[in-house]
């Protein structure tokens, strides 16, 4: 049951973008706005949890240490993810981290026991990472195709209801009340450390406050940031506001399913196929904590971002490998680009020399000697019956002379003498 528990769980680390496969998720928010939302929110990478949550009896069941490498492996991806996002600076690529760091959340949430927190984080982040992709490309779009947040500015005034939606998705993507993301990852916090995970709590607690001020980094240069005379933006048509307006009151209203008078075992129960489960109160305690966490996040990039208390410029110039480590992703894209380039590039040319001279000279010899030994056997085949005739004969002759001299009773080449002596 361990064995197939890791072995299913090899596809999720894949699908989910899980570290260390989780390359190719920032290379995919290069799509259309709209694509990028249905991939990083809704749909395909969330596949892999949700395929852990519903394979969750055959986990339940097998050894402690999958579930816990689950945990593990889902925690760093949280705060591994959540890390590179402070340096990067193309306004997609910040959320599709982003996207790596809450799939983390969901997946760690699974390893510590709390599968109803993690499916409840994956309906709630569907609401506000969508919305914050699609808000993504109304701002791209009024800035003609500019994706640098360096480039933007003061984009509130101009874009009033791309502001407020954006504003929205990043309260609630870092915790804030009563936004939904506040509920799901209360929930998960909350079951962490419950279910005996003090390490993954402080992990999934320290990168609450990590995203709450990457994200808020994002919002207050793009939209709050001095306006840059260059750029001419506007708002937005009706075809890309109102989807904006909509995931924004579900991004609001989302997380209130979490509340004690709403019973929430009705997605659990279509969940584990049965599974009865009744939701506990909410640990306004412990949610307390994550939420000073996000506050202590939204701060700590208002100070530095929008008030200028804290210079940014310093700071890099203080931490600059720190810095280039984050802003080049851990050179994880670099370490498999020599590992294909040069150690399977070698394997691979040691292969093709075997598959030519090895593979290939075995079949091409058999090949010839087949070929070779056709031509000479052919030249018996005439098709004369005089041939045939002469050759039958020569071979009885032939066979004869070998039993004779088997038996030692060959004492001359005449065959009729030797006949002379057998009695």
């Amino acid at each position: 049951m361990t064995v197939m528990a890791f072995l299913i769980f090899m596809g999720p680390i894949g699908k989910s973008g899980q570290f260390p496969l989780h390359v190719w998720l920032p290379d995919a928010m290069e799509g259309p706005t709209p694509v990028s939302a249905l991939i990083h929110a809704a749909t395909m990478v969330v596949a892999g949890v949700y395929l852990v949550a519903r394979m969750y009896f055959l986990f339940d069941h097998a050894d402690p240490s999958a579930l816990q490498f689950i945990a593990n492996i889902g925690a760093f991806t949280a705060i591994f993810a959540a890390s590179i996002a402070i340096a990067q600076d193309d306004i997609k690529r910040i959320l599709a981290f982003s996207t790596l760091s809450q799939l983390g959340y969901m997946m760690f949430a699974l390893g510590v026991g709390s599968y109803s927190g993690s499916m409840f984080h994956l309906m709630t982040h569907a609401f506000f990472k969508a919305l914050m992709f699609l808000g993504a490309g109304s701002v791209i779009h009024a800035m003609h195709e500019k994706q640098n947040i360096w480039d933007m500015g003061g984009l509130w005034k101009k874009m009033p209801i791309t502001g407020w939606t954006f504003f929205i998705g990043v309260m609630a993507i870092s915790g804030v009340p009563p936004f939904a993301g506040f509920f799901s990852k209360d929930e998960i916090l909350a079951n962490a450390l419950h279910n005996g995970h003090p390490v993954v709590y402080a992990v999934g607690l320290f990168t609450a406050f990590l995203t709450a001020f990457y994200m808020c980094r994002l919002f207050f240069v793009a939209f709050c940031g001095p306006e840059k005379p260059e750029n001419h933006p506007h708002e937005s048509p009706k075809t890309m506001t109102i989807p904006l307006i909509i995931l924004a009151f579900f991004s609001v209203v989302g997380g209130w399913a979490a509340l004690p008078e709403h019973n929430f075992a009705f997605f659990v129960h279509y969940l584990a196929s049965g599974h009865e489960f009744e939701r506990e109160a909410i640990d306004w305690g412990m949610a307390g904590v994550s939420v000073v966490a996000g506050l202590l996040g939204i701060g700590l990039a208002y100070l530095i971002y929008l008030k200028k208390a804290i210079s940014a410029e310093s700071i890099v110039a203080r931490f600059p490998r720190v810095y280039k480590v984050l802003q080049n992703k851990y050179y994880i894209d670099e370490l498999y680009l020599w590992i294909i380039n040069n150690i399977m590039g070698g394997i691979a040319k040691v292969l093709y020399w075997f598959d030519i001279f090895v593979v290939d000279g075995i079949i091409n010899g058999i090949a010839f000697i087949t070929r070779g030994s056709a031509k000479t056997l052919r030249r018996t085949s005439t098709g004369q019956l005089q041939t045939y005739a002469m050759v039958f004969f020569f071979a009885v002759v032939v066979i004869f002379m070998v039993f004779a001299f088997g038996e030692g009773q060959l004492t001359s080449l005449n065959p009729l003498a030797t006949l002379g002596g057998v009695k």
